[in-house]
């Protein structure tokens, strides 16, 4: 596959929760696409939907959670019209996932080895002392000193940045055409997220996959990605590669965040960071019309009334407003 070709086509993906309060359009009508050897961000706050497209990217959405729309075209096919048995045989191999926090994910009872050797053998035709010697090499590849002695430990023995690579190891144990990191970097500190990001960066390149890089960081998207698609409430509300929408955002909710983040200019002037006003709105309770009015400096009586549809203002770069930003970066 040329890596221009495209990896991953999400088409109009709706996954509603039907809760006793009432149904969460917790992601409403979301497309993009992701190309081989690709770094696509997926931005906003945390409430907006990034993690539930994720997880239903992977066919992990339990009850009351449900995908009602949209197609998810993985090399061609359609994840969502697979058995559950064609799907778990994907899961880990094709496509694998990095969360948050290590901790909830590894079992404190089996040792790292264990662990990464049950990932490798699930999914590879390979005896156990191969295995073995795969799951060493690998811990030795994600940066953990000493990875034979860290085979026989366990989660608790390791620090944090140690199991978020083991984490990686596992994830990337079979070599998969997709990795999806859900904020992985969060609960590290901040030289560790440093290290780590290096890494991800490094074997990205070494193994040619493609990442779906989750955040609510626009730091760390503006290390990591090749492309951003911002979303607020559930919608992709702006959609482009990494340069246009930092250089050049239009829509108002991407000036915000971009306006909020620190930079050296307001460090020398003291000059005090602006913060979007108001807060993601209850997915019971979403506004009329654009659901970012309520907080937009720029609402007018039609984003009040009417959602936008998502347009492609410039070559490549898509909005869903009806009054794009015509400010460019150097003046945020």
């Amino acid at each position: 596959m040329e890596k221009n070709q495209i990896l991953v086509d999400v088409k109009d993906l709706k996954t509603y929760f039907f809760t006793d309060d009432g149904v969460v359009e917790a992601v409403d009508g979301v497309s993009f696409t992701i190309k081989r050897g690709e770094v696509l961000g997926l931005v906003g706050e945390s409430g907006c939907g990034k993690s539930v497209a994720s997880l239903s990217i992977m066919r992990l959405i339990d009850k009351p959670g449900k995908i009602v729309g949209g197609e998810v075209i993985f090399k061609g096919e359609d994840l969502l019209k697979k058995t559950e048995e064609e799907i778990r045989k994907i899961r880990g191999s094709e496509i694998a996932m990095i969360f948050q926090e290590p901790m909830t994910s590894l079992n404190p009872v089996f040792t790292i080895g264990n662990q990464v050797i049950e990932a490798i053998l699930l999914h590879q035709d390979l005896s156990e002392e191969k295995a073995k010697k795969r799951t060493i090499e690998l811990l030795n590849l994600v940066g953990i000193p000493e990875p034979e002695r860290r085979f026989n430990q366990y989660p608790h023995e390791l620090s944090g940045g140690m199991r978020q690579r083991a984490m990686i190891a596992m994830a990337i144990s079979c070599n998969p055409d997709l990795l999806i990191s859900d904020e992985a970097t969060t609960a590290l500190d901040v030289t560790i997220q440093a290290q780590i990001l290096e890494l991800m960066k490094d074997l990205q390149k070494k193994i040619g996959m493609s990442v779906l890089f989750i955040t609510h960081d626009l730091a760390l998207v503006a290390e990591m990605a090749n492309n951003i698609a911002v979303t607020y409430t559930g919608k992709i509300v702006e959609y482009s590669d990494a340069r246009s929408v930092f250089k050049n955002p239009k829509h108002p909710y991407t000036y915000g965040l971009l306006r909020s983040v620190p930079s050296l200019l307001f460090e020398e002037t003291k000059v005090e960071l602006p913060a979007i006003e108001g807060m993601v709105p209850s997915p019971y309770h979403m506004p009329q019309g654009c659901h970012f009015s309520p907080r937009c400096p720029f609402a007018t009586d039609i984003c009040r009334r009417e959602m936008p549809e998502i347009e492609e203002l410039l070559a490549g770069h898509y909005v869903r407003c009806f009054h794009p930003v015509k400010v460019s970066k150097e003046a945020i």
